[in-house]
C-alpha cells in the first residue's frame, strides 16, 4: 500500500523548516494574508497555488499567478498529483509532501 502523505514541508526559500499538518481541508498557497501558507516571496502571487486532496491523493493547481507554479521543474497548466517527495517551486520557495 502506497504511503500517504500527512505533512507539507518547506524545504527551500524564507520559510524553509516550516511544517504544516495536511487535514482534509484545501490548503491556499500565496502572499495574500488569508493564504494558509504566507509566503513572503516577491515571485509569489497573493492567492498562487492551491493545493487540494481529492480521494487518497493531493494535487496541486496553479491558480494565475504571474510567475508559475513548477512540479519537480514543470510548469503546470493544470492540476496534477503530487507524489511525496516531489518539490514543487512557488518562487523561492520549495515544498515537499512527507508521510
Amino acid at each position: 500500500m502506497k504511503q500517504q502523505a500527512h505533512q507539507l514541508v518547506v524545504v527551500e526559500g524564507p520559510l524553509k523548516g516550516t511544517t504544516l499538518p495536511l487535514a482534509a481541508s484545501p490548503i491556499l498557497l500565496g502572499r495574500a494574508q488569508e493564504a494558509t501558507l504566507v509566503l513572503e516571496d516577491d515571485y509569489a502571487s497573493g492567492r498562487h497555488a492551491r493545493l487540494f486532496p481529492q480521494g487518497s491523493r493531493w494535487f496541486i493547481e496553479d491558480l494565475g499567478s504571474t510567475n508559475g507554479t513548477y512540479l519537480a521543474d514543470q510548469q503546470l497548466t493544470r492540476a496534477l498529483p503530487v507524489e511525496l517527495g516531489v518539490p514543487v517551486r512557488i518562487g523561492k520557495t520549495v515544498i515537499e509532501l512527507r508521510a
